[in-house]
């Protein structure tokens, strides 16, 4: 097989979700040094780490012959990398393998949640353009939440979610929705404006947060557009109604207590100010503006014909 890449980079943490790391990174070598004429191995040590490689790598003070990168990590993992390649107009594409709790985009890019098959599946993959939401001065590929998924995260305990992965939300889920925060907000989509009170608000991208598709059969990351979910009420009724399947032109009819909002340019104002979860990570407060990128990215992508 001629490798189609001349030179690749594959980022990885030490505490990445897998049980051993350096097991994982040898397997995931065997396919990608089957695209890559040469691969080098980054460990990012601290956070920052990889925005950094990526000014190196724009810079050529890396290496001057870059023509790829890849991630293995979960989706905070994947962001660094979104927002190094984002902020340092990287024109290179990006290749995702799954490495944490739930790897939700890589659901997107249709890979195995398994690593090793995830790896081979780039063997046979194709480039693809993805929207890219811009969040204040941040990039983001998948969602913005505030609300329960922000107190959601932050009941599952310190060092608990490495131990027992998903299993670690159950708990905490349960025990988010029985003392949910409500707050104000007010929310502008392409200039028209809703408010209201609320436990928890949603804009996504990408059709898979927390491990779950949603329900809205056009969501697409490569539309140019924006979803906004309001959550009206809070029950565990919602929760039932969320995995019944409908497309935006019915959504509102059909779905009691989520509100869905399209559109590009969103600000968004809360009272009081509301801590921000952008694909896993929690590092802003509100007030947040948020701009889609149209297909601002390029992803290895593994097509559903393919398998």
């Amino acid at each position: 097989m001629e490798q189609q890449y001349n030179h690749g980079v594959l980022f990885y943490h030490e505490h990445s979700g897998l049980k051993d790391i350096y097991d994982g990174l040898g397997e995931v070598a065997k396919s990608l040094t089957q695209l890559c004429k040469h691969l080098s191995i980054q460990l990012s040590e601290n956070e920052g780490d990889i925005e950094r490689y990526c000014k190196e790598i724009k810079d050529h003070t890396y290496s001057n012959d870059i023509d790829i990168v890849f991630i293995l990590g979960g989706d905070g993992t994947v962001n660094e990398l979104i927002n190094g390649v984002m902020k340092y107009d990287l024109d290179l594409p990006i290749g995702i393998i799954p490495g944490g709790t739930f790897n939700d985009f890589t659901k997107t890019l249709n890979l195995n949640p398994d690593f090793k098959k995830a790896s081979e599946q780039l063997l046979s993959s194709h480039i693809e353009s993805y929207d890219v939401m811009k969040v204040n001065d941040n990039y983001v590929l998948n969602f913005v939440g505030l609300g329960l998924i922000v107190q959601n995260a932050e009941n599952v305990q310190e060092g608990r979610k490495d131990i027992f992965g998903k299993l670690s939300y159950v708990g905490s889920t349960v025990k988010t929705l029985m003392n949910p925060e409500h707050f104000d907000y007010t929310l502008t989509v392409d200039d028209k404006e809703y408010k209201g009170n609320t436990s928890m608000l949603v804009i996504a991208n990408g059709p898979n947060i927390g491990g779950s598709r949603i329900p809205l059969t056009d969501l697409s990351p490569q539309d140019g557009k924006l979803n906004s979910f309001i959550f009206e009420q809070q029950s565990f009724s919602i929760l039932n109604d969320i995995f019944k399947k409908r497309d935006s032109m019915n959504w509102n009819e059909i779905t009691e207590g989520i509100n869905h909002i399209p559109g590009s340019h969103i600000t968004l104002r809360t009272e009081p100010n509301m801590k921000v979860d952008i694909d896993g990570e929690i590092n802003l407060e509100t007030p947040i503006t948020i701009d889609v990128l149209p297909k601002a990215i390029n992803i290895l992508t593994f097509s559903n014909d393919e398998k």
